[in-house]
């Protein structure tokens, strides 16, 4: 298993002021796209590691619970 945790998700009221904001403190280009009903904004990742994106949409509402991160169980739930 590479990574514990392998993709995180921030929830955002202001997609671009948030986008705008991580990308100018990371100096990083981020990738925006609808994914159903849900506005994304990726940031880069090498497919190795751990990536994640901003999230606007109904049920992503930034709050003192945090992020939504997800684990690679690696397939040992089974």
């Amino acid at each position: 298993m590479r990574n514990t945790i392998n993709w995180f998700e921030l929830p955002v009221l202001d997609f671009d002021r948030a986008k705008k904001f991580y990308e100018t403190i990371f100096n990083l280009q981020m990738i925006d796209q609808m994914m159903g009903v849900y506005r994304m904004g990726f940031f880069p990742g090498d497919g190795q590691g751990v990536s994640g994106a901003l999230v606007h949409g109904e049920g992503y509402t930034p709050s003192d619970k945090g992020a939504v991160v997800y684990l690679n169980a690696d397939g040992i739930i089974d």
